[in-house]
């Protein structure tokens, strides 16, 4: 599915102290995940793995720094392990579910970003050759459609057990999945035309 970059996230000011910090597209994933529950940095790398990784794409390393920045800004508490690996664990806090009802109410108006290598090398293929461009359809036919059967199968499994709003997310992805998955698939019967009629 389509991913859009952080900095297409219009920021919310959250108070800390005498200090204002702008909150982030990643601020605002730490704080939608704790209110699902109490977490560490690596249980909410695995929670976004298998739900909004799909879509939304950041470096890992941040879910180890932002919520420690969410403390400071009094958004997040955190409770750390006595003795052993001194594990934190964070979980959110009222001003932090307001800072996220907050962002969720801002309007969305950004136009969506599609960075696609396949279509980027579409973009320059006359200056390449005829076979690469009948594989590059071919790899990218393949990939869509290997996507959206995963979405699919994923979809079956949480159908009954995650909130609505989860499955819709699930949903578009599909139909992103499946719409680029024709394309590829047209695209490529017409090259594969194309050479038929060459010979």
């Amino acid at each position: 599915m389509t991913r859009l970059p952080a900095e297409s996230v219009a920021p919310v000011p959250a108070r800390a102290g005498d200090r204002t910090r702008k909150l982030n597209a990643t601020s605002y994933v730490v704080l939608g995940m704790l209110c699902h529950g109490p977490a560490t940095s690596y249980d909410l790398k695995q929670r976004i793995a298998y739900t909004i990784g799909n879509f939304w794409a950041f470096a890992h390393s941040q879910l180890y720094d932002e919520p420690m920045r969410l403390v400071a800004d009094g958004l997040v508490t955190e409770s750390v392990e006595q003795g052993g690996r001194r594990k934190r664990t964070y979980s959110i806090t009222r001003a932090g579910r307001k800072a996220l009802r907050d962002w969720l109410a801002t309007p969305t108006r950004e136009q969506t970003e599609v960075r696609d290598l396949g279509l980027l090398k579409l973009f320059f293929a006359a200056f390449g050759e005829r076979e690469d461009l009948i594989q590059l359809a071919r790899d990218r036919y393949e990939s869509h459609r290997a996507r959206a059967d995963g979405y699919l199968k994923q979809h079956e499994r949480i159908v009954d057990v995650a909130d609505e709003w989860q499955v819709k997310t699930l949903e578009l992805g599909l139909r992103y999945e499946r719409t680029v998955e024709q394309f590829w698939a047209d695209f490529l019967a017409e090259l594969e035309a194309d050479k038929q009629d060459e010979k």
